[in-house]
């Protein structure tokens, strides 16, 4: 542990000559401190060593702290108050007059130590898959055995169930709500580590080693010299430990530490380290003497995406804002960090959730621009084919007629297709450079990318209204303008044919559209700054209230169509015209199988949104 010297504040001084073994020398340690029988060594650092001993007075195994160097009631002070599931209680101080030694009684814990478990878990440079394999590594390398917990147990089941970046979440989320608990009480940890962080047999993190911490209620943090580890270390906290102009310590300092350890958790690497060269000569010219190790890397200014490569985006964006190199833009509280890890835990549970793809599937989340410019055409293509087969056949045309007919079909097209094409390309290029730059968005622009695909359906179908309404009017008054007049069932045959073959493209591109949003759009972008189930499950609530009326309208349409035939056909029933009127009855049929059938999978698809703001709200 790289640390700097600490300015105590409580008014005590340094053991005047420190016994040959805590300083690390080879004399045997003692073992008996008073009514403490030590056990084994369990670690040491620069501010001393830490034993497991018994208890004699209480029966019960007590992790013993002994100082090295000045000693202090400080970091009991601190700890004394601090009653929280996730950080190490301190039992109380104690002082052996026969070796002069003092240091703190501590609750022992069971288990391994985070930096431990995350280079197990990470070695052989494979990545993990889930919380499994930290309980694997926590199995492998942990000592003592703890005793039975059912309430904790459900954090081992917990852990289980998750995949590897839920369990990030998960632990990080804990350990957020310890440092939440500290700061509300003005106590800063200043040295968050995976080394001070220890992991139970049940995979509840703990928080320890509060060395370096102050108290900001008690003592005012300018007149304090500032400890820790470098390669954890906020830039601001770093310039205050080097004595530099402009450095501070606050709860954000905390918050940048441990998203330092999520990114290591995360990667099972820290980010953008330098060298303990570069580090000597650019970062601590002039600082103070080192206890402990000096040869930790430091953090240099933000994180860079490819470190966080195969990262969850949710994951990867609480790290980023906890990384940034401005406070101001950090998390300004735990609380808030406590938030967001639980939204980044929600919003992947809910994508694992989803169900499995088919192949159309995997093809849309694989190439979503590719599938909502299909979805938005295709029907619209294929109601066009239909629309002109049927007007060329049913509509009585002469000579000149044909040829006007002829003419507004290909200028029509020529017009409204580039149009509607050009808008919604427009629409798309917006929508997939968003999705393209997602790791690098706020959470706010997220927020705003998702507004924008939740209203792309509807902007597709008024695209396609405003192509398919006009043409009902403009066919039959350019064939009057151009070749004559036309019978009045010859307007009433493009009107009808025009509405009911825009009806069909509008209402099939729209569902079309939304399955791939569903799919592979609305799962990529959540928030997880500001993710509330309540709210995802009234917008997707929203999206689907259409549904059922469009299959109704997907099943009358055609029928609707056949039954106006019949109405409009002055002429002898021929075979052709029999033959269309099956058509559009089967059509209508087909059409309500096909609609039906998307819409259940969509309906498949929002049920996991709906069900998870069902759950938090209950």
């Amino acid at each position: 542990m790289s640390t700097l010297p600490e300015r105590l504040q409580d008014g005590t001084v340094p053991i005047s000559k420190p016994p040959a073994w805590a300083a690390g020398g080879d004399d045997p340690v003692p073992q008996q401190f008073g009514e403490f029988e030590i056990v084994s060594k369990l670690g040491e650092g620069a501010f001393g060593q830490v034993f497991l001993a018994r208890q004699a007075s209480l029966d019960r195994n007590v992790a013993l702290k002994v100082m090295r160097g000045e000693v202090g009631g400080s970091e009991g002070q601190l700890l004394a108050g601090l009653e929280h599931d996730h950080i190490v209680k301190v039992f109380s101080a104690f002082a052996d007059p026969d070796s002069g030694v003092r240091g703190l009684c501590l609750q022992y814990v069971p288990g391994a130590d985070l930096g431990v478990i995350i280079r197990r878990v990470f070695a052989g440079g494979r990545a993990p898959e889930s919380g499994r394999a930290l309980l694997d590594a926590l199995d492998a390398v942990r000592r003592g055995e703890p005793a039975f917990d059912p309430a904790a147990l459900r954090d081992r089941e917990g852990l289980a169930a998750d995949d590897y970046a839920q369990a990030v979440c998960r632990l990080g989320g804990r350990l957020a709500e310890a440092l939440a608990f500290a700061h509300a009480r003005g106590v800063l940890h200043c040295d968050i580590k995976p080394g001070n962080i220890l992991l139970t047999p049940y995979g509840r993190p703990m928080l320890a080693d509060f060395n370096v911490a102050f108290d900001r209620t008690r003592h005012a943090p300018g007149g304090q010299l500032y400890g820790g580890t470098l390669a954890y270390m906020a830039p601001e906290y770093r310039t205050a430990v080097t004595g530099k102009p402009g450095g501070a310590a606050d709860e954000r300092c905390d918050i940048y530490s441990l998203g330092v350890v999520l990114h290591e958790m995360a990667t099972g690497a820290r980010p953008q380290v330098i060298t303990a060269a570069q580090t000597a000569e650019t970062l601590l010219p002039d600082a103070p003497t080192l206890v402990g190790r000096p040869d930790e890397p430091a953090v240099h200014g933000g994180i860079s995406l490819e470190q966080l490569a195969g990262v969850p985006r949710e994951l990867v964006a609480v790290i980023r804002r906890c990384l940034d190199p401005d406070p101001a833009r950090r998390y300004q509280t735990a609380g808030e960090l406590v938030t967001a890890l639980a939204g980044a835990w929600h919003l992947l549970a809910a994508r694992r959730s989803l169900p499995r793809p088919s192949r159309v599937g995997r093809w849309v989340s694989a190439r979503a621009a590719l599938a909502l410019v299909s979805a938005g055409v295709l029907p619209h293509v294929v109601a066009s084919v239909a629309q002109i087969g049927y007007n060329t056949v049913e509509v009585e045309l002469v000579g000149p007629q044909q040829q006007a007919f002829k003419f507004l079909v290909v200028a029509y097209n020529l017009l409204v297709y580039p149009i509607g094409l050009g808008i919604g390309v427009v629409l798309i290029r917006r929508l997939a450079r968003g999705l393209a730059r997602l790791g690098e968005l706020s959470g706010a622009e997220v927020d705003a990318l998702r507004g924008r695909a939740r209203r792309f359906a509807w902007q597709v179908a008024a695209l396609g209204a405003f192509g398919w309404l006009p043409g009902g009017l403009i066919f039959p008054l350019g064939i009057d303008l151009l070749a004559g007049p036309l019978r009045w069932q010859g307007y009433a045959h493009f009107a009808v044919s025009f509405t009911l073959a825009g009806v069909i493209g509008v209402v099939f591109s729209y569902l079309a559209v939304q399955y791939v949003v569903f799919r592979a759009v609305l799962p990529r972008l959540g928030n997880p700054d500001a993710h509330a189930p309540a709210r995802t499950a009234a917008e997707v609530r929203a999206m689907t209230a259409a549904f059922g009326p469009l299959v109704v309208l997907a099943c009358g349409v055609p029928l609707l169509g056949a039954v106006l035939l019949l109405t409009l056909e002055d002429r002898a029933l021929t075979l052709g015209f029999r033959l269309l009127v099956v058509m559009l009855i089967g059509l209508g049929v087909a059409g309500v199988g096909l609609a039906e059938r998307v819409v259940r999978r969509l309906r498949e698809l929002a049920a996991v949104w709906l069900a998870e703001g069902k759950e938090r709200a209950s």
